[in-house]
Order: C-alpha cells, then sequence, then structure tokens
C-alpha cells in the first residue's frame, strides 16, 4: 500500500512539473501601458522572437463610433485594458446583454528607422471591428454599425504587416456587438516581428492540423472496428467523440482554420457549429464513460441531460441567451472532468485493471479543460503547446485503454473458443466412444456368425449387417477426423515409406468394391519413381482412398486410374509428386466444381440424390492437404469422367534396385487385354527390360495369332474380355493341339471377386501365376521371375481371408472388465472358442474387477476404459500396486477411444496393450498369443 502511495506522489508531481512548466508558456510577454500611449522606441523587433501584447489601457469611447481623425483629437470618456469584456465594466452596467459600439484608441512611440516594418495579430472581436494606423485602414472583421440592422457579425482571426513610416503610430479600432452577451475583446492584439508572426501561425496550424489528423485516424480506425464487427457501442463513441471534436480544432480555437480556408462563411453557422460541438462533444463523452463503465452513475446521468438541454436551447434560443448560460456550462465540463479524474483514482487505488490509463487520460484532459476555461475568462492567456499536450494526451491514453479492452475482448473470445473446440473435442470423442461400443457387438458378433455355417441368402444378408456396420464406423472416423482438423488438434508426422507398397495398399483396399461394378482399377507408377518417400503414410492413405472411393462410388462402367508423376529432375532428394485419380463416370457440372470442397456437400445435393454419404470426404482431404501445403484440383466434364490431383513436396530416395531373375528368357510376351489404359501401361513395363511384346483386344484374336504359328514365351491375359475371356481362351489353347500351346506360360490378370472360380480353373488349366488388377511392374516382373524358375507360389490372399482358427487347451484365467452387456457377451463368445477349458471371470467396473484380481489370480485380464465407480485406468493402477514383481499379469486396454493420446494414457497407467473398438477375433487371439505364448 504504501509502495502504491509513493507511486502516486511520483505521478502526481510529474503532472504538477508538468502544469507549471506549460502554465508558463501558457503566459505571452506583456509590456503594462497606461492612458492609451505605448513608448516602444527602445525596442528592437528585428529579432526573431521581440513581441508584446497590447493589452494595456486603451482610450474608450462607448456608444461613440468616431472617425480615426476625429479619434486622435478627441478626450476618451475612460480608459481601459484592451482585453477587458464590455459585460465586465461597470461604467457601462450591461453584464447580462453588453449590445452597443465602441471605438479604442492607442498612440504608439516606435523608431520606424530601426523598425522599418512590424506585423500584427488580431483575434477575433465579439463581434465585429475595424482598425486603422495613421488613419490607413489595417483590417477588419464584419461591418461595424450602430444598431443590429446595420451591422454585421464575423469572427475570424487576423495576421496583418505593417509598413512604419513615422515614429507615431495612432491606432483607432471601432467594435460594434448586438448579439454575444460579452462584446469586445477578450485576447489581447500581438505587436512583433514579421518572423514572429510567421511562426506564431505556422505553430498554431501545425498544431491544429496534427492533432486533427490523429484525431481523422483514431476516429476512422475505431469506425471500422465496429462496422467490420466490433459492436461495441464504446467504439462508437469514441469514435464520434474524435470526429465531432475535429471542428472544435480547425474551426475554433485560436486561427478558425475551416473560416481561413472558406472565407464568407455566416456568422450564425461557425456559431452554431462552434458551440454545438462542445455541448454535443461532452455529451458524446458521457456516453462514451456509460458504455465504458456499465454502472449506474447518477453524476453521467445528469451531465448527459444537461447537455440535451443545451443543445435544444442553442436551436431555439438566441445567440445572447447562449452565450452567457455558456458560462456555467464550463464549469460543468471542469466539475465533470475533475469527477472523471477522482473516480480513475479511486480505481487506481484499487489497483483495477486499465485505471492507470484512465488516470492519465484524465489528467491530460483537466490539463487542457483548466487552462482553456481561465483562457476563456481572461485569467491567462494559453499557449496552444496546452492544446497538443493536453487533448493529445488525452486521446492517446484513451486509445490505449480501448485497445486493452479490445485485448481483454479477443483474448477472452480466444479462451472460449477453445474451451468450446475443446469441449466440443471431448464431446465427440465420447460420442465416438459410446457409438463404437454398440458397434463393437454388431460387427463383432456378425464376423462370429459369417465364420459359421450359413446358406447363401443367410450369407448375402450377414455380409450386408456387416458393410453397413463398417459404413458406419466409417462415417463415424470422417466426422471424428473433421473436428480433429477443425480444432486444430491433428498432427502430420512423415517417415519413410515404400511408395510402391503404399499405393499397391491403397488400389487393394478399392479393388472388390470397383469389381462389383467391373470396373477397371489401374495403378501407373513411372518406372524412374523413387522407391521410398517420406510422408504421413496415414494421411496420404486416408486421401487418395476417399479419391479412389468416390471414383467408384460415381462411375457405373469404364476405368479408374491412380497415376504417380514425378515432376522435375528425378535425381534430387526433394522431389515433386503428383497424385491423380482419374475415372469415366459421371463428371461434376462446372457450377458444382468449388461447392464439392464444402463440408457435407455433394454434386448431387438433392433429396432424391442418387449417391450416399457425409459430403466429408472431399473436405477432409482438402483439410489434410493444406497441412500438408497443398490442396485438391479438379478437372471434369459432364458424363465423360473426373480428375482430382494434388501435388507434394516430399524427401524422397531412389533405393536399391529390384532384381528379379531369369527374365531374359522371355524373348516374346503376348499381351491380351480389351482395356487399351492397361495394355500400355504393360506394354511400358516389357519396354524397360527390352522384352518384345505383341497385343490382342480379345481371345479371338489370341487364337488367331497362335494358330498362324506364331510363338511366344508368356502369355499374359486378362480374365474379362468380349467374345471370349481369358480362362475360355486358355482352355482352348490347352485342349486344342493346334495351337501348340499346351505348355505355354500363362500369367491371368483380373479384377473379378470370383477367386474360388479362378483360383480352381487356373489349377486345372495350369496357370502359373494370377495377379489381381491393378498390376504394378514390381508384381509383374516378379511372376514372370518365378514363372522363369518353374515355382509356383501359393495362391494370393483373397480380399476376405479366412479368419484364422486356433485353440487352445489349457486351464488359464481370464477377467474381462466390461460394463456393457453385449461387448461382455462378444468377449466371452471369443474367449470360449479360444479357451475352450479356460476360466472366463466376469467384472462389470473396475472395482469389482480389484477385488476379483486379488481373490482369484487371473493369467491376462482385458480392461474396459470408460466404467462407473471406478474407470480402467483407475483399477490398472490399483492392480499393479497391489501385484508382485515376480509375477506381472498382462492387463490389455479396450477402448473405443480413438483420440490423440489414449494409447499413451493407457500404458502410462501401467497396461501392456491396447485393442481400439470394434474389435474382432482374430485380432483377441494375436494379443493372447503374444502376450501368454501358444500351446
Amino acid at each position: 500500500m504504501i509502495s502504491c502511495f509513493r507511486y502516486i506522489n511520483q505521478c502526481f508531481a510529474l503532472a504538477l512539473t508538468g502544469v507549471i512548466l506549460l502554465g508558463l508558456s501558457s503566459f505571452a510577454f506583456a509590456q503594462p501601458f497606461k492612458s492609451g500611449e505605448l513608448d516602444l522606441r527602445k525596442a528592437d523587433f528585428s529579432h526573431n522572437n521581440n513581441h508584446i501584447d497590447l493589452s494595456g489601457e486603451w482610450g474608450f469611447y462607448w456608444n461613440k463610433l468616431l472617425p480615426p481623425g476625429q479619434a486622435t483629437n478627441t478626450r476618451p470618456d475612460y480608459y481601459i485594458p484592451q482585453t477587458t469584456i464590455w459585460n465586465n465594466l461597470k461604467q457601462l452596467g450591461e453584464p447580462f446583454k453588453a449590445f452597443g459600439y465602441a471605438t479604442y484608441t492607442l498612440k504608439i512611440y516606435i523608431d520606424h528607422k530601426k523598425n522599418p516594418q512590424i506585423s500584427f495579430f488580431i483575434p477575433a472581436a465579439y463581434s465585429s471591428y475595424k482598425i486603422w494606423i495613421n488613419c490607413q485602414e489595417l483590417s477588419e472583421n464584419g461591418v461595424v454599425g450602430t444598431s443590429k440592422e446595420t451591422y454585421s457579425p464575423y469572427w475570424l482571426p487576423v495576421k496583418k504587416m505593417y509598413m512604419v513610416q513615422s515614429d507615431t503610430l495612432h491606432l483607432v479600432m471601432q467594435v460594434a456587438n448586438f448579439d454575444h452577451y460579452r462584446g469586445g475583446f477578450s485576447q489581447p492584439i500581438i505587436l512583433g516581428s514579421n518572423q514572429f508572426m510567421e511562426d506564431l501561425w505556422i505553430t498554431e496550424l501545425s498544431i491544429v492540423l496534427i492533432l486533427t489528423g490523429i484525431l481523422l485516424m483514431v476516429s476512422l480506425i475505431f469506425f471500422g472496428l465496429y462496422f467490420l464487427g466490433q459492436r461495441d457501442p464504446v467504439v462508437i463513441y469514441f469514435a464520434l467523440y474524435c470526429l465531432v471534436y475535429i471542428y472544435r480544432l480547425i474551426g475554433v480555437d485560436k486561427i478558425y482554420y475551416i473560416n481561413q480556408a472558406i472565407p464568407g462563411i455566416d456568422f450564425r453557422i461557425t456559431f452554431f457549429l462552434e458551440y454545438f460541438t462542445i455541448f454535443f462533444c461532452i455529451y458524446l463523452f458521457a456516453r462514451f464513460l456509460k458504455a465504458l463503465y456499465p454502472r449506474k452513475n447518477v453524476v453521467i446521468d445528469v451531465v448527459e441531460f444537461i447537455c440535451i438541454v443545451y443543445i435544444i436551447s442553442l436551436v431555439v434560443s438566441p445567440v445572447y441567451f447562449i452565450t452567457y448560460i455558456s458560462q456555467g456550462f464550463f464549469f460543468i465540463i471542469l466539475f465533470f472532468v475533475s469527477y472523471n479524474l477522482y473516480k480513475a483514482l479511486q480505481a487506481f487505488i484499487h489497483k483495477k485493471k486499465g485505471s492507470v490509463f484512465a488516470m492519465l487520460s484524465m489528467s491530460s484532459l483537466g490539463l487542457a479543460v483548466a487552462l482553456n476555461i481561465l483562457g476563456y475568462f481572461g485569467y491567462i492567456q494559453p499557449s496552444s503547446y496546452y492544446l497538443f499536450f493536453g487533448y493529445f494526451g488525452f486521446i492517446f491514453f484513451q486509445a490505449l485503454i480501448l485497445s486493452y479492452r479490445f485485448v481483454y475482448s479477443f483474448r477472452k473470445a480466444r479462451e472460449e473458443a477453445e474451451q468450446g473446440a475443446k469441449a466440443k473435442s471431448e464431446f465427440l470423442a465420447n460420442m465416438s466412444h459410446e457409438i463404437r461400443t454398440p458397434l463393437n457387438g454388431v460387427i463383432g458378433f456378425t464376423d462370429l456368425l459369417m465364420k459359421t455355417k450359413l446358406d447363401n441368402t443367410q450369407q448375402q444378408y450377414m455380409s450386408t449387417v456387416f458393410q453397413s456396420a463398417n459404413t458406419l464406423l466409417d462415417i463415424i472416423n470422417d466426422i471424428l477426423d473433421f473436428s480433429k482438423i477443425e480444432a486444430g488438434k491433428l498432427e502430420i508426422v512423415a517417415v519413410k515409406t515404400d511408395i510402391h507398397e503404399l499405393l499397391t495398399q491403397v488400389t487393394d483396399i478399392i479393388t472388390f468394391q470397383a469389381s462389383q461394378k467391373s470396373l477397371e482399377v489401374l495403378l501407373n507408377i513411372p518406372a524412374n519413381a523413387p522407391r521410398y518417400i517420406w510422408v504421413d503414410v496415414v494421411r496420404l492413405k486416408q486421401i487418395l482412398v476417399n479419391l479412389l472411393s468416390n471414383a467408384v462410388k460415381f462411375t457405373e462402367t469404364g476405368e479408374i486410374e491412380l497415376k504417380l508423376e514425378v515432376l522435375g529432375d528425378v535425381k534430387h532428394n526433394l522431389n515433386t509428386f503428383r497424385f491423380t485419380v482419374k475415372d469415366t463416370g459421371i463428371g461434376i457440372a462446372p457450377q458444382n466444381q468449388e461447392r464439392i470442397f464444402h463440408a457435407f456437400s455433394q454434386e448431387d445435393s438433392s433429396t432424391t440424390r442418387k449417391f450416399g454419404g457425409t459430403g466429408l470426404g472431399l473436405t477432409i482431404s482438402n483439410k489434410l492437404l493444406a497441412l500438408m501445403y497443398s490442396g485438391l484440383k479438379v478437372e471434369s466434364e459432364l458424363n465423360r469422367g473426373t480428375t482430382f490431383y494434388f501435388d507434394l513436396k516430399l524427401k524422397s530416395e531412389a533405393g536399391g534396385p529390384d532384381v528379379w531373375e531369369n527374365l531374359d528368357l522371355f524373348k516374346r510376351v503376348l499381351i491380351a487385354d480389351d482395356n487399351k489404359t492397361n495394355r500400355t501401361l504393360l506394354k511400358s513395363m516389357l519396354d524397360l527390360r527390352e522384352i518384345s511384346y505383341e497385343e490382342a483386344v480379345n481371345g479371338q484374336e489370341v487364337l488367331e495369332m497362335l494358330e498362324r504359328g506364331k510363338k511366344f514365351d508368356l502369355l499374359i491375359i486378362d480374365y474379362h474380355m468380349p467374345f471370349l475371356d481369358g480362362l475360355d481362351t486358355v482352355r482352348i489353347l490347352r485342349h486344342e493341339p493346334k495351337y501348340h500351346a499346351r505348355k505355354l506360360p500363362v500369367m491371368l490378370i483380373y479384377s473379378s471377386n470370383n477367386h474360388e472360380y479362378i483360383n480352381s480353373e487356373s489349377e486345372k488349366l495350369h496357370i502359373r501365376k494370377r495377379l489381381v488388377k491393378p498390376v504394378i511392374m514390381q508384381r509383374v516382373f516378379e511372376a514372370m521371375s518365378n514363372i522363369a524358375r518353374k515355382s509356383i507360389e501359393e495362391v494370393q490372399k483373397s480380399d476376405t481371408p479366412n479368419p484364422l482358427q486356433y485353440t487352445d487347451s489349457r486351464t488359464l484365467t481370464i477377467l474381462v472388465v466390461e460394463d456393457n452387456k453385449v461387448n461382455m457377451l462378444f468377449a466371452r463368445t471369443i474367449f470360449k472358442s479360444v479357451f475352450p477349458y479356460g476360466r472366463i471371470l466376469e467384472a462389470e467396473n473396475g472395482k469389482l474387477a480389484v477385488e476379483i484380481f486379488k481373490a482369484e489370480n487371473p493369467d491376462i485380464i482385458f480392461m474396459d476404459m470408460q466404467m462407473p465407480e471406478m474407470n480402467g485406468l483407475e483399477a490398472t493402477q490399483v492392480i499393479r500396486e497391489m501385484e508382485t514383481p515376480e509375477k506381472r499379469v498382462p492387463i490389455i486396454a479396450l477402448t473405443a477411444g480413438t483420440v490423440k493420446g489414449e494409447k499413451e494414457k493407457c500404458l502410462d497407467a501401467g497396461m501392456d496393450d491396447y485393442i481400439t473398438k470394434p474389435f474382432v477375433k482374430d485380432t483377441v487371439v494375436r494379443v493372447i498369443q503374444k502376450y501368454l505364448g501358444g500351446e
């Protein structure tokens, strides 16, 4: 607290020093003179800074407009200071409405040889004047007259230069006022060197324009913030305040810059704007404070009401009444600023945020207002520097307060957004867990049921259920991926990958789906492509599978091609790879080619659309590519097909050369395929090894070529062809002697899902090798090498391999902890089929699992994660604390959670492994063999 007061004292000391310095600079140098005579014969105005205020006693003639010649020869009624306004002259007795006219005289003695030229600064008078020197007119404002009808008021400060031709200067000044309640001059006429007047004028103008520029810039910035979304009333009131106050700078103050730039503006307009802006500015400032500090404040409400009253009075009342009552308004301003300074000081003492800036702002404003009001009532003649430092300090610190408010609101909005994103992520993770839990039962039991003896109809129904459940799982994964990307939680991890293996796995995934629609799937990898790349395998595979799956979905006939291109010099270790997926499907209309990248959108968005799906695939793919600094491009034509492609700049490595033995045994190869693109791919492969070839587009052409006696070392033939398919063609070749092809090596290429028929027929026809489309160079050359060595490998695995059949006759004890009854039944079924003689213990929560562990000491534990009373992590930690180091029981997590860090949490808690729901029997069997070994 002591340090706080010490800091306040330092602030006050600094402010007081500023007031003293500014106050000293606020008094112009004056030389007092009396009885209407001023002796300047010793003065030298050749020095730039020499000047005096003519605020001493002038000869005064009330209600007399004397011509210059007569005024110099007539004795004055009395002598008064030039800056004494008429309502303060007791002789006149007009304190409320000083209407009338008068003549002023002053005799100046000067050395005209020493001062051949001088300059005058003449402020605006209440309300018109005319000045002569030695009967020569010097300056005038408005029209001086003896009645309201004959005079015309005008306010405009003037700078005039005068050539001195004699040692005596007779100044005569006529002044008339029938509007303002004051009358006369409130500011002194200044006499000085030309250079001083120029410097004074430039200084005043510079300060006005600098502050005008600052206020205009600040107001535009805050207007922009308001209209571009920051709809805070504080912003608009402060912006309006700055904008309105600009007129106080350029339209009033010391030089009336607008009147200088646009001469002849009507006095009524000048007067209205001058007083309206001051009333309206205080009103806006009150509204600003009211919005900034929304608590009920009677003082601010009262000031706001007074401002409205004054504005209404300005519209309906005469000039003299407004100018009279405005004296009270100046004290209201002073009180209001002092009150706000007091409130800012209180806030500072209580260490409220932003209070330092509020206190400094109000101190600056208070200094400016106080000096301005003291100058208005004639107590001081303030320098314009107070305007710059006072108002600039006020605007600067208020801008800091609003900036602090914006930063705080933005920080709060960001924190709320982060909390919302976190809540959304947690919600989706929980929903994913809750949906995956029942899906585990659906997929798991369906998988088990499909492995039992079912008739064809039952098998078809169960296959549909199994595929539907997996489709639902894919949708859940899409939505979870989308939420992760939106929340910025998804990271790209690049690892070394065999590009041939990666693209082969991708095409294998959609081969079955394509074969259902009799679509050709082509994989085009250039021979000179690097073998290894560094990429996020999971995400690249996800993107390509999305694109290929869409291609299959929207293609009814024709082919689908996945093509890899290396852009640039392949010898470099950093290459740009272009991945292209091309189909011959329905195409995309030009107007929809941008919309398909939006979430939940498809090319056909009608309620009767033919194709299903969430519409998230392309959106997720594009967002994943954005994380890899790339993006999807599309080229399409309605009913002609679509091409999607993207470029990735990846680190690469050529890898060691592939070695295939005995390929030189193949001199001539016959390629039979009705698909031109597939034939082109096969021919380009053979060209690399300089193997000659011929081609046929169907089985009939093959027979004709062989019948003509052409010899080949190998027949590469497609299964699906018109007229004669591949198996029928080989069957004829094997049984008809005229073709001399009984022992011709054959490589069959197919994309059918009817593997059993193809496999059995191939065995009967001695077909050496069978390859599932799409074929790649490595597979073709490997098959040719095997054929050349006359070794037949095992039948290639089908898309749906037979499950692992495994039983264990050991009497092991297995503890399954699961709160979901369906999942518990599924797990018990699996374990009973694997361990027919084992004991299966069940616990529906972690607390019960701990008790069973103490009593039964099981050989392995399968632990669910989310359970009532005690979750899986807590139960695992308790079990690890209870068991002895000699015997560590394997604990396997069963969880539907797939968010990043889930596996790490399981392992950190003491679990040994992690199985994601939904799971199938094979997964459980592998884990059992890993931790309990085989029998």
